[in-house]
């Protein structure tokens, strides 16, 4: 957080603003504008096709917008290049090629490429560093295992591990629990909570589950092509109703459960 004459001023760690993108003729994104501050935790949600797998390759600078400006610490995307700095985590466990041949460790410490180079060699600090992150997942009895041979659950947590072995500032995760079971999902929350709460880690995840979102986030976007909500999740659980059938284009119907 940077000062200036004694005055904390708050970093957006993430900035996109007056975002348009279309595929072909078909407008994907409209006037799009999103902001997630240092240690915030914000829970992205909006119905399929909305748009919100495209933003994140925005902020990721896979895509390049139409229109609009991206900010990534501050920084306009083009002159970036500390990418160690964010994590990744995608829809693994749905479109994993379960025969690749690689062990959880070794997957695990792929995450450390980036910030190392392809031509450094391992050292005793990093192999520590990968046997803590696999710890902290809860993954140690599998280290030596091949990736394909785990659960959709514990998949995720190795791809995880992956992305914090670097130590990154920013987390994003696009849909992560797609087919995952109940109980690995709520683990893998409560997995992010913890890294959020004791780290003050910067995350944003995409997903469908609303009861995530209204369980262990702070804040919450609302996407379908414009962003129809962006505030603090308790506003979100008071009028969710409304705003997800404003998002979603008809009447939505909000089923409770219990994480």
């Amino acid at each position: 957080m940077a000062t200036w004459m004694g005055v904390k001023s708050i970093e957006n760690v993430l900035e996109l603003t007056g975002i348009y993108f279309s595929y072909e003729n078909q407008t994907v994104l409209e006037d799009v504008s999103l902001s997630l501050q240092r240690g915030e935790f914000l829970g992205l949600v909006g119905p399929n096709g909305s748009g919100k797998s495209t933003l994140l390759k925005i902020a990721l600078g896979s895509y390049r917008p139409d229109r609009g400006e991206v900010r990534l610490f501050e920084q306009p995307i083009r002159r970036f290049r500390q990418w160690s700095r964010i994590g990744y985590v995608s829809q693994k466990a749905n479109s994993f090629n379960l025969g690749f041949p690689a062990t959880v460790w070794e997957v695990v410490a792929s995450g450390l490429y980036g910030k190392m180079g392809l031509f450094r060699r391992f050292n005793k600090a990093h192999r520590i560093k990968v046997d803590e992150v696999i710890e902290k997942v809860g993954l140690t009895p599998y280290a030596s295992r091949n990736i394909g041979k785990l659960s959709g659950g514990q998949q995720q947590r190795a791809f995880i591990a992956r992305a914090l072995v670097s130590d990154p500032e920013l987390l994003i995760l696009d849909e992560p629990t797609v087919g995952v079971d109940a109980h690995s999902a709520e683990q893998f929350y409560k997995l992010l909570s913890h890294y959020h709460r004791e780290q003050g880690l910067s995350l944003i995840l995409v997903t469908h589950d609303v009861g995530a979102v209204t369980t262990y986030i702070d804040r919450v976007a609302c996407l379908n092509r414009r962003i129809h909500f962006h505030g603090d999740s308790q506003e979100f659980v008071a009028q969710q109703q409304k705003i997800l059938s404003d998002s979603y284009g008809h009447e939505v119907q909000v089923v409770e459960h219990d994480h």
